[in-house]
């Protein structure tokens, strides 16, 4: 519902308790008119991810948003279309009637709408992560030949990770056969970097956190283009 700090607009923004890059991106992309507001999950469980997206949600709808994101990228964890669905599903039943944007399908919809086909994937931890990332979107149609991780050890070090050190990860993966490069993983702050690694690579990138930030807009009518973030984030 509309109010003061966002007559355009009220966007519930719920991203992990562990990551401290993903409030200012959201910030640095939003619109005149536009409120985000920030609640957090607890991931420091692993492999139960969704029941702590699932339990951020009870209590936390006080601000009347005109729609819920949720911006982990769970395809990183072994997560099937399927199971997916479930997730989405249990979402949905929290908030009720009120629009949801996930990091997952957001991406989904970005890439489809860069016209992508053929992608190379980076996701800022192990190889294992960004192999359940390309099969995951290959399930959906993609191909994605190529992936990699950028081998962070510990979750609350992927904040530190720069513009040369993502450009580095694209770069190993580009191949002339590859249309779009895929960044997954909310943790790796590079949405302010996006714009300029599609300069020097010359295709677009459909980078997690902008992605799901564009989604969130376009759900509730606003098609304003976000300058300095990429291909996509110009798109309605």
């Amino acid at each position: 519902m509309p109010d003061r700090f966002g007559p355009r607009g009220v966007i519930a923004l719920f991203i992990p308790l562990q990551n401290s890059n993903m409030q200012p991106e959201y910030e640095a992309m939003r619109p005149q008119g536009i409120n985000n507001q920030i609640y957090r999950i607890d991931l420091s469980v692993a492999d139960r991810v969704p029941e702590a997206a699932i339990r951020a949600i009870d209590g936390a709808l006080g601000c009347w948003p005109d729609v819920v994101v949720v911006g982990n990228s769970v395809e990183m964890r072994l997560m099937t279309p399927a199971t997916f669905d479930e997730y989405r599903a249990a979402l949905q039943e929290k908030i009720g009637d009120i629009p949801l944007v996930t990091a997952t399908d957001a991406t989904i919809m970005a890439l489809t709408k860069v016209g992508a086909k053929r992608i190379a994937a980076i996701s800022p931890m192990s190889d294992a992560y960004s192999k359940s990332v390309a099969d995951y979107y290959e399930a959906f149609g993609f191909e994605v030949p190529y992936h990699g991780g950028l081998q962070v050890g510990l979750p609350q070090n992927i904040i530190n990770i720069g513009y040369a050190e993502a450009r580095d990860a694209f770069k190993a993966l580009d191949h002339d056969d590859v249309d779009t490069f895929l960044h997954v993983g909310g943790a790796l702050g590079i949405a302010d970097s996006i714009a300029k690694i599609e300069e020097e690579l010359g295709r677009p990138v459909v980078s997690s956190n902008v992605a799901t930030y564009w989604r969130a807009l376009r759900t509730i009518g606003v098609t304003d283009p976000l300058e300095g973030f990429g291909r996509l984030a110009q798109m309605p």
